[in-house]
């Protein structure tokens, strides 16, 4: 059965409506996601998780979206239709004047912070993204009555090439010269150009009056359909519409497991979620472009190759004795390898399975959306709340192997000589045990080398992030037997076991290093001290206190409290006089005290990891620690980082401020149980400063040769402020 044309030659510009429309739509849909991502990150102490919940909320409220578009779909009349929906239009552009959330929604306790982030968006975006979100597929279903309906499936190519190109200019693009209120108005002046290109397409449809829907057949790859006679609707079988669910709901849940797989065991990277969603949607581009992007036993056989690759299959080489190592950077590749093969394997099959009858398409595209929301509220409604580790990442392991030995051995059997579906079977099999035996995320709970073992104590997971403490015991050097907390994969703290060196200050802050420095610096020229340290960690710090101080910890998480308090004696030991922990996030905290607060020093420490709480870095930040510094007080910052050049944006604060600074870099020292760390200290103490100099690190090749001094500064940089902070610029 095939759709009927209209007998004269199909005029390429009335192709041009639709295809503007469905691509500024898009692009809309994936820019307001990490502007008002980041616009809340502040709120929420910038747990890595306010993205995940921001990813659910869009995804949701994108299914609403195509739940809408398949009931406005059904209505028999296309007038009815492009009346309801341009009465929607109106709406939602008056709703779109202000779309970045204020300082009314600004959430006063830190409970319930999945509610209160699904809430924020909600009342700040929620009608214009719903409008937004119904435009593919209505707009697509309202193009199968038109002579180039046959083009329709490029049409949702071209809107995920706009979701691409919105989501790598925002950090690249826009976010390194507007500030947020910018964006913003920006966003919403696009919104109205997208309103105004809807309204023709919606008119064409209001004007149209053929039948609501008329079936249109293609080739689908033999997958079958039930098929009704001339004019009816073409009903997909009950397997069918199970995997235009199962699909998207597997490349969804690898996307997510893949992002939080590589943030915690191999580099939180601040463009991880750039690199990991581009991935993801250019699948979507080429499969639905057309058919030749997508060989099913090429994808299939990559898919198990690059299982091993990024499973702990990787150590079969060596029980054979071929040696086979991999760095950081390989095994962050092979993370991104798999996610595009499995992603493609997913989205191509789902292709295949695309309705025959173009009156299914919004109902296609419902369950696509209905499985696209999967892996973000499993993620945060299940896995986060019940799982201690990221289970998650072996589901999806195990399931991508079953799908890809299916696709593969499905292949085989349409070739003469195939494989008989046993040995298929088998080999699914062997695949699952073998991932789920050597993938295990408990695998790496109790280590042995040798005589010396590593047990994991205790691991928690929230909204928050995993914090976990793991204990060392060194059969050969008792003295060194310790115990280490872990934020995610970055150490947060160690403390010594022996009573002898218990509590002598270690990984970023011993006693010769910039901070250590400056709290023995104030600590001689002031009988009793007022200490913030930003960032609990183990409570290292704690064992500076004396017995006249008062030191109060601010620390967002409250399972890093409760590792701390169990698992380490640094705060049940402090000498302190006062001790205060102060649960929430800092900047929020700080701002709450009375003006007569004021510290002696205040300890920065939050930004040793990949996922950088930037609202902490910001000119209003720094104005509310300088409120409540004394004048001869010393603001300290640990600008220790692999990832980013912070140096360039402390000692712009600094001058901001008018406050002197220096900076101090100590190498490692396993004896001592010292990392590598880099401090950046501002005061207007002129003695201090004179006393302590900086102190850089020589940076020298293979032949000793020396190459640059680090830190080093960036000039030009803007300053980061609440409305413009961009770290493009920083990456190392």
């Amino acid at each position: 059965m095939t759709h009927p044309l209209p007998s004269q030659t199909p005029n390429p510009w009335s192709f041009l409506p639709f295809a503007l429309t469905i691509f500024t739509s898009a692009f809309l849909l994936f820019q307001v996601q990490p502007l008002l991502s980041k616009q809340i990150l502040p709120w929420f102490g910038g747990s890595p998780a306010v993205w995940t919940t921001a990813m659910l909320f869009f995804q949701s409220l994108l299914c609403l979206g195509y739940l809408y578009a398949h009931a406005l779909a059904s209505l028999p009349s296309r007038k009815t239709q492009a009346r309801i929906h341009v009465a929607l239009l109106v709406l939602a552009a008056l709703l779109a004047t202000r779309v970045l959330p204020g300082l009314e929604l600004r959430p006063e306790s830190p409970d319930s912070p999945v509610f209160q982030v699904l809430l924020i968006l909600g009342a700040s975006v929620g009608l214009p993204y719903f409008c937004l979100a119904t435009t593919g597929p209505l707009v697509q279903h309202w193009f199968t009555s038109t002579a180039h309906s046959s083009s329709v499936f490029r049409l949702y190519a071209l809107s995920n090439v706009g979701s691409l190109l919105a989501l790598l200019s925002f950090p690249y693009v826009l976010e390194p010269w507007l500030e947020q209120q910018e964006m913003g108005r920006l966003w919403t002046a696009g919104f109205w150009v997208f309103a105004l290109l809807c309204l023709p397409v919606a008119f064409g449809a209001w004007q149209n009056n053929s039948p609501a829907g008329a079936a249109h057949s293609d080739a689908v790859d033999g997958v079958p359909t039930t098929q009704g006679n001339a004019g009816s609707v073409l009903k997909p079988s009950l397997t069918l519409r199970m995997s235009w669910v199962a699909l998207p709901a597997l490349a969804s849940l690898v996307f997510i497991a893949t992002t939080d797989q590589i943030s915690h065991d191999v580099a939180p990277e601040p463009g991880l979620w750039v690199a990991t969603l581009s991935l993801y949607l250019i699948t979507f581009i080429l499969t639905f472009d057309h058919p030749r992007w997508y060989r099913p036993k090429l994808f299939a056989f990559l898919t198990l190759v690059l299982l091993i690759a990024t499973s702990g299959l990787s150590d079969i080489p060596s029980w054979l004795g071929i040696q086979w190592e991999s760095g950081v950077n390989e095994v962050r590749w092979s993370h991104y390898a798999l996610l595009f093969v499995v992603c493609m394997l997913c989205h191509g099959e789902l292709y295949r399975r695309r309705p025959v009858d173009t009156r299914r398409l919004t109902e296609f595209y419902l369950c696509m959306s209905i499985g696209g929301a999967f892996g973000g509220l499993f993620v945060t409604l299940v896995a986060t709340q019940f799982f201690d580790d990221y289970y998650e990442w072996l589901m999806a392991l195990i399931l991508v192997a079953l799908l890809a030995c299916h696709v593969l051995f499905r292949a085989g059997r349409q070739t003469p000589g195939h494989v008989c579906p046993t040995v298929g079977a088998l080999t699914a099999v062997v695949m699952v045990v073998s991932i789920f035996f050597m993938e295990s995320p408990r695998s790496w709970r109790d280590v042995h080398k040798g005589d010396d073992t590593e047990v994991l104590l205790d691991q928690v997971r929230n909204f928050y992030g995993t914090v976990a403490v793991k204990e060392r015991r060194f059969a050969s050097d008792p003295e060194r037997n310790d115990r280490v907390f872990f934020s995610g994969n970055v150490t947060h703290g160690q403390q010594f076991l022996s009573d002898a060196l218990r509590h002598v200050p270690t990984t970023y802050y011993a006693r010769d290093s910039g901070i250590g420095e400056t709290l023995q610096w104030v600590m001689t020229q002031k009988p009793s001290l007022s200490v913030a340290l930003i960032g609990l960690g183990a409570g290292t710090l704690a064992n500076y206190a004396r017995p006249a101080d008062a030191y109060d910890f601010y620390e967002i998480n409250p399972a890093a409290v409760q590792i701390a308090q169990e698992w380490f004696d640094n705060l049940s030991t402090c000498k302190a006089g006062e001790q205060n922990i102060l649960l929430g996030d800092a900047r929020l905290r700080m701002e709450q005290l009375s003006k007569d607060k004021l510290y002696d020093v205040i300890v920065l420490d939050a930004f040793t990891g990949g996922s950088v709480p930037i609202h902490l870095l910001t000119r209003e930040a720094f104005q509310i620690y300088r409120d409540h510094l004394k004048p001869d007080g010393h603001i300290a910052i640990n600008i220790t980082n692999a990832y980013l050049n912070l140096y360039p944006i402390a000692k712009a604060q600094a001058e901001v401020l008018g406050m002197a600074h220096r900076h101090k870099y100590q190498n490692m020292d396993e004896v001592r149980k010292v990392r590598r760390n880099l401090h950046f200290i501002m005061t207007h103490d002129q003695a201090y400063l004179k006393a302590h100099s900086s102190v850089s690190r020589e940076v020298r090749d293979d032949q000793g040769r020396l190459l640059r001094y680090e830190p080093y500064d960036q000039p030009g940089l803007r300053l980061w402020t609440d409305q413009f902070s961009s770290i493009a610029p920083i990456v190392r």
